[in-house]
């Protein structure tokens, strides 16, 4: 019987190889993921990553969400939101843990999806939502602040602005805020100025791609053009 007797070093055993698989069931399906994040300074290689995901996991809720993420980077924002509809309904007919914490990912996207769209009252909800249920996607405060922004309330989007951290990773998020903010103020040439600035940045963060910030140039130079 003695080789069933507890002790302190099979117990740390044991609890440590039960941390371990828990670990790696949690992480391993995000390992394209994890690797793709080297490369943001480099969106071909990071896409290349997300789409290497969507392939290995196949049906997972996991891979509509790389994908969506895929898609949402090369601008292809309604087939991005076809896939998130995907994950989501993974996600409620398989109501895991891993799938519950998964599903703020997949609105976070689908909000910033609907900003890119136009739907600012759609992203609006869905970000703030996303934010309630999880105060660390600082990213979901992005979308509420330039959501409101583009709605004209301008107070509110200074509002969620400032709750936005100094994070570098936040940086990004910050001054495309700044840029829609001004905008929304009629102050075009400060807007202009914070988009040349994102623009100098080799690769911007996931949803602030080239493409979108080149929309929002002509947009604000054309506007400031009327203006004066």
């Amino acid at each position: 019987m003695e080789y069933f007797d507890l002790n302190v070093t099979s117990t740390l055993s044991g609890v440590a190889a039960v941390l371990l698989v828990a670990f790696l069931r949690l992480h391993w399906p995000f390992r394209f993921q994890y690797i793709g994040n080297l490369y943001k300074r480099h969106p071909e290689k990071r896409m290349r990553w997300l789409d290497a995901s969507y392939r290995r996991n196949r049906s997972r809720s996991v891979a509509m969400l790389d994908k969506s993420t895929h898609e949402i980077m090369a601008g292809n924002y309604e087939l991005a939101e076809k896939y998130i509809v995907q994950g989501l309904n993974v996600c409620k007919e398989q109501p895991s843990l891993f799938n519950q914490a998964l599903i703020h990912y997949l609105f976070y996207n689908l909000a910033f999806v609907y900003f890119s769209l136009g739907r600012y009252s759609e992203a609006l909800e869905i970000a703030f939502r996303v934010y309630q249920r999880d105060h660390g996607m600082t990213d979901s405060l992005g979308v509420i602040a330039c959501s409101h922004a583009r709605l004209g309330e301008i107070d509110s989007a200074l509002e969620a602005f400032r709750l936005i951290d100094g994070r570098r990773s936040a940086r990004d998020w910050k001054l495309f805020c700044l840029a829609e903010i001004e905008a929304a103020k009629g102050n075009y040439e400060r807007a202009i100025t914070h988009v040349h600035q994102l623009m100098t940045h080799a690769g911007v963060s996931l949803c602030l791609n080239r493409a979108e910030l080149e929309k929002r140039l002509q947009e604000w130079t054309k506007a400031s053009t009327q203006a004066g």
